[in-house]
């Protein structure tokens, strides 16, 4: 039986229950804020209602079982703060099938890996309006709705499509601040958008090709030098001010801050599902074309990787 989908108050629907997901929706519940889970389908809402959340933070253990609805049963329900934590490549399509749920007042955040998905929000939604989102938290799920998060980074927000009014910015900032998640509203959040895509893109293929947690990159820094250079090199052409140096800097200190950790690609080629290497090097290597610019070290990966794991299809 579902959940009852009548909204009496300021609901937040989150679409995406991996390690973000849950984290942010078990700690807005937690704090009496309206939550909503939008799931995939019935098995994973059965799987659901038999757990709730779990969110395990240094030694606290911290449970919460929001509401939850199936993509199917959602029906023509106004959605008015959509929380979007799905993989990269499957956020169009979700917003596409929530266009009857959504509208020009409706606010979407999404916190997500790459670029190139607000081109084609617009492109097929224009009348959606985006918040972007990246996030530097560590986190991590121990298995389904059970998430181990690190707090030691932050949740970067900031404009992606279309304005917003203060008294709207002063409502999504008030949410993460009473679920104690670190946040950061930036007036151009763009120079961050471009730095984790940059960083994702030095360090996410290598792990993949090479089989190895972060830390095991350290022992890989000529190569490093050469991604980051050719990828400080793109991110120049657009605008972002960031030397090589600066780069390769950063991408050294995220491999250190994580070293025991798997990345996100890595973890996708091991489990056979797809990556998010479109909108990573794949993007990056369509921006340095467009600029007449060249990245053969970047280049000779993303070959190797597609021969590597053939089932990872070109273009998505």
């Amino acid at each position: 039986m579902k959940e009852n989908v009548t909204e009496n108050k300021l609901v937040w629907h989150i679409a995406g229950v991996g390690a973000l997901g849950s984290l942010i929706a078990g700690s807005f519940q937690q704090q009496g804020l309206g939550v909503r889970l939008i799931l995939k389908n019935e098995a994973q809402f059965a799987s659901y209602q038999n757990s709730g959340l779990t969110i395990l933070k240094d030694e606290r253990v911290v449970t919460a079982h929001p509401q939850a609805v199936t993509l199917d049963d959602l029906g023509s329900q106004p959605i008015h703060y959509l929380l979007c934590c799905v993989k990269v490549y499957d956020i169009t399509n979700l917003l596409i099938r929530l266009k009857n749920n959504l509208n020009a007042k409706s606010i979407i955040l999404l916190i997500h890996n790459g670029l190139g998905v607000l081109n084609e929000i617009k492109k097929h939604l224009p009348q959606l309006r985006v918040i972007s989102g990246v996030s530097t938290v560590g986190a991590y799920l121990e298995k389904a709705f059970t998430v181990r998060a690190f707090l030691n980074g932050k949740f970067y927000l900031g404009q992606g499509i279309g304005k917003f009014t203060p008294n709207e910015t002063k409502t999504i900032c008030a949410a993460f601040a009473a679920a104690a998640l670190p946040y950061q509203w930036l007036d151009n959040i763009q120079p961050i958008l471009w730095e984790k895509f940059a960083i994702n893109c030095s360090i996410n293929l290598l792990t993949a090709l090479l089989g190895c947690k972060n830390g095991a990159l350290l022992s890989h820094q000529k190569i490093l030098k050469q991604l980051t250079s050719e990828a400080a090199q793109v991110l120049c052409a657009y605008g972002v001010n960031m030397s090589a140096d600066d780069l390769f800097c950063k991408v050294i200190d995220v491999i250190e801050g994580t070293a025991d950790n798997y990345s996100s690609m890595y973890k996708d080629v091991e489990n056979n599902k797809q990556t998010e290497i479109y909108y990573l090097n794949e993007r990056l290597m369509t921006l340095a074309h467009q600029k007449e610019l060249v990245t053969p070290t970047h280049s000779e990966l993303l070959n190797k990787f597609y021969r590597t794991f053939p089932k990872q299809t070109f273009g998505g």
